[in-house]
């Protein structure tokens, strides 16, 4: 337990901006079902992706 307590602030609050990035990250970006690019997340409707051109929407799953 004194080593939990023995770590600086400035580490346990990079390791928590961390987190709540990878957290926010894959919420709002996906892999593109083609071609593997990374590209945001669709809501509703089809979104295109830049590195392809090809239309993809939430249901499709990654390559």
């Amino acid at each position: 337990m004194e080593a939990v307590l023995s770590v600086p602030p400035l580490v346990v609050g990079v390791a928590l901006a961390v987190g709540l990035g990878l957290y926010w990250g894959l919420r709002n970006y996906q892999r593109c079902p083609h071609c593997g690019h990374i590209v945001r997340r669709v809501a509703q409707g089809w979104l295109r992706c830049r590195a392809c051109g090809r239309q993809y929407s939430k249901g499709l799953r990654v390559r």
